[in-house]
């Protein structure tokens, strides 16, 4: 194990090499103050990164490694090591001299190494970024690919594959993909239980300031290895309609959104999830979740208007049969450019509660207590340069299989822009 971990840190370490002499000797016809100060490590690529933007084009690479273990609980204990490389890209359709307001965005990720997902009889990941997308590790996959269009100055549409987590990458609170906030999943994209981490479909979205409505037709199938897919929307199909405020809370930036989703795929009624096919009495449709999720900036950075500390949070309720969540609630606190001299450190501290399904929990009783599950999580993220990041992050897991102990779980993540 050991051995595997060293040969890991000599493939980071050999990543960010090539990646400077990439630069073609950008450290030599620049100050290394220059240098550090850049977004990227890898620079304009001697002008090349511009005219691309120009021309339509725009890529953002970032390579993520995490070492994480267990200080408490049960199981696996051992630190390990983890990481992926994902790509951003992202067409402007009339740049490349296609038709007005288009665009054309894709995600690879490219996911490696021995750091588990799950630890400590926990339901949640407490490594997003070590499961997510749902694809096999050392493999590449485009977890989005989709079209988007502007239809005139309020309305806009995407359609195609998309990562649920790429919705969320303007959230200052969720989001992420474990790679820059939080890594639990619970904090990352709070699962719905009728919202698979990705989609096949459509998204509207129409903006009447200060409301902004959002429709999405989806298959309900997680659809992560799916390019081309024959059987879309042959189990049913998932609807949900949403509607945001936002606008400002005692003189602080705030807002409110309020999102239904519903299903009508038919689904095994979870009371009889552990029954023999030949003994289960049907199926259920119907699944269901509905949630509140505000926001508020509590504390106004003086030189980045709109950012600060700010109060986050999100509240569901759910069928909780079959969709096997009945209610949930995921939120905290997260700070951008408020610490003195280090204005592009970010931190955060988050609480969620899952309360899970009685007719999942009776069923389920005989194997083993199947309960709520909660936990905690904090997480400092230092802006070492504007390019490279490390992040200190610790977990309390209370799990949803009570005949485990509470779990602490402590990491590292490391993260370079190219």
């Amino acid at each position: 194990m050991f051995k595997k971990n060293v040969i890991i840190l000599n493939i980071s370490a050999l990543v960010v090499v090539f990646a400077v002499l990439f630069t073609n000797g950008a450290i030599a016809e620049e100050d290394v103050t220059n240098w550090l100060k850049r977004d990227t490590l890898t620079g304009n690529w001697g002008g090349s990164r511009d005219q691309l933007v120009e021309k339509g084009v725009k890529l953002d690479i970032e390579f993520t490694e995490y070492y994480q273990g267990m200080f408490s609980g049960d199981g696996n204990d051992d630190f390990e090591f983890g990481g992926r490389a994902d790509i951003l890209g992202n067409l402007d359709t009339k740049k490349i001299g296609l038709w007005d307001g288009g665009g054309l965005h894709t995600h690879l990720t490219y996911r490696f190494g021995d750091l588990p997902a799950f630890r400590g009889g926990a339901l949640w990941p407490v490594s997003t970024g070590s499961i997510l997308p749902l694809d096999e590790k050392d493999s590449m996959v485009a977890s989005s690919l989709y079209l988007s269009q502007r239809l005139g100055n309020s309305a806009s549409i995407l359609l195609g594959k998309i990562n649920a987590v790429d919705l969320l990458a303007k959230d200052p609170f969720f989001g992420g993909w474990s790679n820059h906030r939080f890594m639990n999943l619970a904090l990352v994209a709070p699962p719905s239980g009728v919202f698979p981490p990705v989609i096949i479909g459509a998204v509207f979205n129409y903006r009447i300031a200060p409301y902004t409505l959002t429709f999405m037709v989806y298959d309900p199938h997680d659809r992560t290895g799916d390019y081309w897919p024959d059987d879309l929307f042959s189990d049913g199909v998932n609807l949900s309609l949403g509607a945001t405020w936002t606008g400002k809370v005692f003189e602080r930036p705030s807002s409110i959104n309020l999102t239904g989703i519903y299903s009508t795929e038919d689904s095994i009624d979870l009371s009889e999830i552990l029954l023999p096919p030949d003994l289960q009495t049907g199926t259920k449709d119907g699944a269901y979740n509905v949630s509140l999720k505000v926001s508020h900036l509590m504390l106004e950075s003086s030189t980045h208007p709109g950012q600060g500390l700010g109060l986050y949070g999100k509240a569901a309720v759910a069928d909780g049969n079959p969709n096997p969540i009945e209610a949930s609630f995921s939120g905290g606190f997260a700070g951008h450019r408020l610490v003195p001299g280090r204005p592009n450190d970010v931190f955060g501290i988050g609480y969620f509660f899952y309360n899970f399904s009685k007719d999942l929990k009776s069923a389920i009783s005989p194997l083993f207590n199947f309960d709520d599950e909660q936990g905690v999580e904090i997480f400092y993220n230092l802006s070492v340069t504007p390019w490279f990041r490390v992040t200190a992050d610790l977990q309390w897991i209370h799990p949803a299989n009570s005949d485990k102990d509470d779990a602490w779980l402590g990491g590292l993540r490391a993260n370079v822009r190219f």
